[in-house]
């Protein structure tokens, strides 16, 4: 499942659909902090990361946050949920 900002979708087909459907032609991301820990008995992870966003040709960046779970899968792992927020303010 992948929640940006109020809207959730669920699945692969609608995760790209969501994410390929934005207005955006280019965004550059600056990565300001990453954490993690562990999140179940299984070997799942939290992840945290906030950051910041440049969009098309904004000269402002837009601070983010984003947490995602990450759950093991044969040798690997893939996202279970994914939430994704901007941080608007002055």
């Amino acid at each position: 499942m992948l929640t940006f900002e109020t809207a959730a979708v669920q699945g692969v087909s609608g995760i790209v659909e969501k994410l390929s459907g934005l207005p955006f032609k280019q965004i550059k991301h600056k990565v300001n902090t990453i954490d993690a820990q562990p999140s179940n008995e299984m070997g799942g992870i939290l992840v945290m990361v906030t950051g910041a966003l440049l969009v098309d040709e904004e000269q402002r960046p837009m601070n983010y946050t984003q947490i995602f779970q990450l759950l093991p899968d044969q040798g690997s792992f893939y996202v279970f949920n994914d939430m994704f927020k901007l941080i608007y303010g002055d």
